[in-house]
Protein backbone atom coordinates (compact mmCIF):
# COMPACT_ATOMS: atom_id res chain seq x y z
CA UNK A 1 0.00 0.00 0.00
CA UNK A 2 0.86 3.35 -0.34
CA UNK A 3 -0.99 6.84 -0.97
CA UNK A 4 -4.77 6.09 -1.00
CA UNK A 5 -6.51 7.81 -4.04
CA UNK A 6 -8.51 9.81 -1.82
CA UNK A 7 -9.39 12.68 -3.90
CA UNK A 8 -11.54 9.85 -5.66
CA UNK A 9 -13.82 9.41 -2.45
CA UNK A 10 -13.86 13.32 -2.79
CA UNK A 11 -15.07 13.83 -6.03
CA UNK A 12 -17.68 10.48 -4.94
CA UNK A 13 -19.14 13.03 -2.25
CA UNK A 14 -19.36 16.17 -4.42
CA UNK A 15 -21.42 13.74 -7.16
CA UNK A 16 -24.01 12.26 -4.46
CA UNK A 17 -24.32 16.01 -3.24
CA UNK A 18 -25.60 17.41 -6.65
CA UNK A 19 -27.67 14.20 -7.09
CA UNK A 20 -29.18 13.92 -3.73
CA UNK A 21 -28.93 17.40 -2.20
CA UNK A 22 -30.98 17.07 0.84
CA UNK A 23 -28.62 14.21 1.43
CA UNK A 24 -26.75 14.59 5.24
CA UNK A 25 -23.61 15.79 5.09
CA UNK A 26 -22.39 14.29 7.31
CA UNK A 27 -23.65 10.75 7.49
CA UNK A 28 -22.13 11.22 3.88
CA UNK A 29 -18.85 12.10 5.27
CA UNK A 30 -19.15 8.85 7.29
CA UNK A 31 -20.46 6.87 4.34
CA UNK A 32 -17.59 7.62 2.02
CA UNK A 33 -14.42 8.51 3.99
CA UNK A 34 -14.97 6.77 7.68
CA UNK A 35 -16.53 3.61 6.80
CA UNK A 36 -13.41 2.86 4.55
CA UNK A 37 -11.48 3.12 7.51
CA UNK A 38 -12.78 0.97 10.20
CA UNK A 39 -10.00 -1.88 9.36
CA UNK A 40 -7.09 1.34 10.55
CA UNK A 41 -8.84 2.13 13.64
CA UNK A 42 -9.76 -1.72 14.64
CA UNK A 43 -13.81 0.09 15.27
CA UNK A 44 -16.80 -0.55 14.04
CA UNK A 45 -17.66 3.12 14.63
CA UNK A 46 -17.83 5.46 12.38
CA UNK A 47 -18.78 8.37 14.17
CA UNK A 48 -15.78 8.05 16.67
CA UNK A 49 -13.55 8.24 13.75
CA UNK A 50 -15.22 10.79 12.24
CA UNK A 51 -15.03 12.60 15.59
CA UNK A 52 -11.25 11.69 15.87
CA UNK A 53 -10.16 12.96 12.36
CA UNK A 54 -11.72 15.96 13.05
CA UNK A 55 -9.81 16.78 15.48
CA UNK A 56 -6.37 16.16 14.16
CA UNK A 57 -8.06 18.25 11.21
CA UNK A 58 -9.93 16.88 8.81
CA UNK A 59 -12.31 19.13 6.76
CA UNK A 60 -16.02 19.88 8.01
CA UNK A 61 -19.06 18.35 5.93
CA UNK A 62 -20.32 21.44 5.60
CA UNK A 63 -17.27 23.20 4.11
CA UNK A 64 -16.39 23.89 0.34
CA UNK A 65 -14.27 20.76 -0.52
CA UNK A 66 -11.06 22.30 -2.36
CA UNK A 67 -10.28 18.82 -4.93
CA UNK A 68 -9.58 20.69 -7.56
CA UNK A 69 -6.81 23.05 -5.99
CA UNK A 70 -4.89 19.89 -4.13
CA UNK A 71 -5.35 18.44 -7.70
CA UNK A 72 -3.81 21.24 -9.17
CA UNK A 73 -0.63 21.12 -6.45
CA UNK A 74 -0.22 17.16 -7.16
CA UNK A 75 -0.37 16.71 -3.80
CA UNK A 76 -1.07 13.11 -4.29
CA UNK A 77 1.78 12.31 -6.96
CA UNK A 78 4.14 14.31 -4.57
CA UNK A 79 3.69 12.48 -1.49
CA UNK A 80 3.66 9.15 -3.76
CA UNK A 81 7.24 10.26 -4.55
CA UNK A 82 8.27 10.95 -1.48
CA UNK A 83 7.12 8.16 0.27
CA UNK A 84 8.76 5.69 -2.32
CA UNK A 85 12.15 7.67 -1.93
CA UNK A 86 11.49 7.63 2.45
CA UNK A 87 10.87 4.04 2.55
CA UNK A 88 13.75 3.16 0.84
CA UNK A 89 16.18 6.13 3.00
CA UNK A 90 15.09 4.65 5.83
CA UNK A 91 13.90 1.08 5.80
CA UNK A 92 10.08 1.73 6.74
CA UNK A 93 7.06 0.03 6.78
CA UNK A 94 4.67 0.45 3.79
CA UNK A 95 1.19 2.14 5.30
CA UNK A 96 -1.61 3.44 4.07
CA UNK A 97 -1.39 7.28 3.31
CA UNK A 98 -4.56 9.26 3.61
CA UNK A 99 -4.83 12.63 1.76
CA UNK A 100 -7.58 14.72 2.93
CA UNK A 101 -8.76 18.76 3.26
CA UNK A 102 -7.87 20.63 6.32
CA UNK A 103 -10.92 22.27 7.96
CA UNK A 104 -10.71 25.80 6.95
CA UNK A 105 -11.88 26.72 11.05
CA UNK A 106 -8.40 25.69 11.18
CA UNK A 107 -6.89 29.07 11.16
CA UNK A 108 -3.60 28.63 12.58
CA UNK A 109 -1.78 26.86 9.59
CA UNK A 110 -2.89 24.72 6.77
CA UNK A 111 -1.62 21.53 7.55
CA UNK A 112 -1.77 18.69 9.84
CA UNK A 113 -0.67 14.83 9.85
CA UNK A 114 -1.35 12.25 12.24
CA UNK A 115 0.66 9.20 12.57
CA UNK A 116 -0.55 5.49 13.44
CA UNK A 117 1.40 2.28 13.83
CA UNK A 118 -0.56 1.02 10.93
CA UNK A 119 -1.23 4.36 8.53
CA UNK A 120 -0.64 7.91 8.12
CA UNK A 121 -3.02 11.02 7.73
CA UNK A 122 -2.14 14.28 6.33
CA UNK A 123 -4.95 17.23 6.24
CA UNK A 124 -3.68 20.01 3.90
CA UNK A 125 -4.66 23.42 2.01
CA UNK A 126 -2.85 24.98 -0.15
CA UNK A 127 1.06 24.82 0.04
CA UNK A 128 4.63 24.88 -1.00
CA UNK A 129 5.82 21.75 -2.51
CA UNK A 130 8.85 21.19 0.03
CA UNK A 131 6.24 22.29 2.77
CA UNK A 132 4.17 18.93 2.08
CA UNK A 133 7.55 17.19 1.70
CA UNK A 134 8.46 18.41 4.51
CA UNK A 135 4.78 17.57 6.49
CA UNK A 136 4.73 14.07 4.92
CA UNK A 137 8.28 13.12 5.90
CA UNK A 138 7.67 14.62 9.94
CA UNK A 139 4.77 12.12 10.32
CA UNK A 140 6.28 9.11 8.13
CA UNK A 141 9.12 9.69 10.40
CA UNK A 142 6.33 8.67 13.41
CA UNK A 143 5.49 5.87 11.77
CA UNK A 144 9.31 4.27 11.19
CA UNK A 145 9.95 5.18 15.05
CA UNK A 146 6.59 3.32 16.24
CA UNK A 147 7.49 0.32 14.22
CA UNK A 148 10.94 0.33 15.52
CA UNK A 149 10.62 0.73 19.18
CA UNK A 150 7.10 -1.77 18.70
CA UNK A 151 4.88 -0.49 21.21
CA UNK A 152 1.29 0.34 21.13
CA UNK A 153 0.10 3.71 21.57
CA UNK A 154 -0.81 2.90 24.96
CA UNK A 155 2.54 1.58 25.84
CA UNK A 156 4.39 4.59 24.57
CA UNK A 157 6.41 6.30 27.19
CA UNK A 158 6.21 10.01 27.65
CA UNK A 159 9.74 9.93 27.10
CA UNK A 160 9.69 8.06 23.42
CA UNK A 161 6.74 10.72 23.04
CA UNK A 162 9.49 13.57 23.16
CA UNK A 163 12.18 11.64 21.13
CA UNK A 164 9.24 10.70 18.61
CA UNK A 165 8.96 14.53 17.93
CA UNK A 166 12.32 14.94 17.84
CA UNK A 167 13.68 12.60 15.55
CA UNK A 168 10.73 14.07 13.03
CA UNK A 169 11.93 17.60 13.46
CA UNK A 170 16.01 16.65 13.07
CA UNK A 171 14.52 14.17 9.85
CA UNK A 172 13.36 17.52 8.44
CA UNK A 173 15.96 19.03 9.21
CA UNK A 174 18.69 17.05 7.81
CA UNK A 175 16.49 16.53 4.30
CA UNK A 176 15.14 19.74 3.79
CA UNK A 177 16.67 22.29 6.14
CA UNK A 178 15.92 24.51 8.72
CA UNK A 179 12.95 26.97 6.74
CA UNK A 180 10.62 23.94 7.43
CA UNK A 181 11.02 22.93 11.12
CA UNK A 182 8.61 23.78 13.16
CA UNK A 183 8.75 27.80 14.26
CA UNK A 184 8.88 27.55 17.47
CA UNK A 185 11.36 25.20 18.12
CA UNK A 186 13.22 28.49 19.26
CA UNK A 187 10.33 29.98 21.63
CA UNK A 188 12.87 28.45 25.20
CA UNK A 189 16.50 29.13 25.86
CA UNK A 190 18.31 25.59 26.90
CA UNK A 191 18.32 26.74 30.08
CA UNK A 192 14.79 27.61 30.41
CA UNK A 193 13.91 24.10 28.85
CA UNK A 194 16.21 22.10 31.57
CA UNK A 195 14.72 24.22 34.24
CA UNK A 196 11.33 22.70 33.46
CA UNK A 197 12.63 19.24 32.65
CA UNK A 198 14.35 18.86 35.99
CA UNK A 199 11.01 20.49 37.41
CA UNK A 200 8.12 18.64 35.61
CA UNK A 201 9.17 16.18 33.31
CA UNK A 202 12.16 13.85 35.00
CA UNK A 203 9.35 12.31 37.45
CA UNK A 204 7.08 11.68 34.47
CA UNK A 205 9.22 9.77 32.16
CA UNK A 206 7.78 6.37 32.61
CA UNK A 207 4.43 7.49 32.06
CA UNK A 208 2.34 5.55 29.43
CA UNK A 209 -0.19 6.35 26.97
CA UNK A 210 0.11 8.86 24.07
CA UNK A 211 -3.10 10.39 25.26
CA UNK A 212 -1.79 11.39 28.40
CA UNK A 213 1.51 13.04 26.83
CA UNK A 214 -0.71 16.18 25.51
CA UNK A 215 0.10 18.83 28.71
CA UNK A 216 3.32 18.08 28.29
CA UNK A 217 4.02 18.01 24.57
CA UNK A 218 1.79 21.47 23.33
CA UNK A 219 1.52 22.68 27.24
CA UNK A 220 -1.72 24.00 29.10
CA UNK A 221 -0.33 24.59 32.40
CA UNK A 222 3.18 24.00 31.57
CA UNK A 223 3.95 26.14 28.45
CA UNK A 224 2.87 25.93 24.58
CA UNK A 225 4.83 23.13 22.73
CA UNK A 226 7.33 22.77 25.37
CA UNK A 227 7.71 19.01 25.31
CA UNK A 228 8.45 19.50 21.14
CA UNK A 229 10.91 22.06 22.01
CA UNK A 230 12.64 19.75 24.76
CA UNK A 231 12.32 16.19 22.48
CA UNK A 232 14.18 18.68 19.40
CA UNK A 233 16.89 19.38 21.64
CA UNK A 234 17.31 16.29 23.19
CA UNK A 235 17.87 14.70 19.50
CA UNK A 236 19.76 17.22 18.58
CA UNK A 237 22.57 17.66 21.06
CA UNK A 238 22.71 13.92 20.92
CA UNK A 239 23.94 14.06 17.37
CA UNK A 240 25.96 16.91 18.28
CA UNK A 241 27.37 14.68 21.09
CA UNK A 242 27.50 11.01 18.57
CA UNK A 243 26.14 10.79 15.10
CA UNK A 244 22.87 10.58 13.65
CA UNK A 245 23.25 6.94 12.62
CA UNK A 246 20.86 4.47 12.82
CA UNK A 247 18.78 6.50 15.45
CA UNK A 248 15.57 5.27 14.43
CA UNK A 249 16.27 1.87 15.84
CA UNK A 250 17.94 3.35 19.29
CA UNK A 251 16.74 2.74 22.39
CA UNK A 252 14.71 6.19 24.28
CA UNK A 253 16.55 6.22 26.98
CA UNK A 254 19.79 5.72 25.04
CA UNK A 255 19.65 8.93 22.75
CA UNK A 256 18.14 10.68 26.37
CA UNK A 257 21.81 9.57 28.13
CA UNK A 258 23.86 10.95 25.54
CA UNK A 259 22.24 13.99 25.23
CA UNK A 260 22.49 17.47 27.24
CA UNK A 261 19.77 16.56 29.22
CA UNK A 262 20.38 15.31 32.71
CA UNK A 263 18.61 11.63 33.77
CA UNK A 264 18.52 13.09 37.07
Amino acid sequence: MSVIPTNEWLHEIMEIQKLVPKRNIYELQRSIICNRLIEIFNSGNPEEIQFELQQQGLYLPHENLAIQMLEKQNVWLIVQEEFNYLKEEWDGPNVPIYILPITQEQTMTNKNGTAYPNALFLFVGELKEQELRALFAHEYNHVCRLHCINKSLNEVTLLDSLILEGLAECAVEEIYGDEWLTPWLGNYSMEKMLEIWKKYFLSQMNSQGLAHHAEFLYGGKLPQWIGYCIGYEIVRTYIKNHSPNKLLLKDSKEILTGSDFPLQ
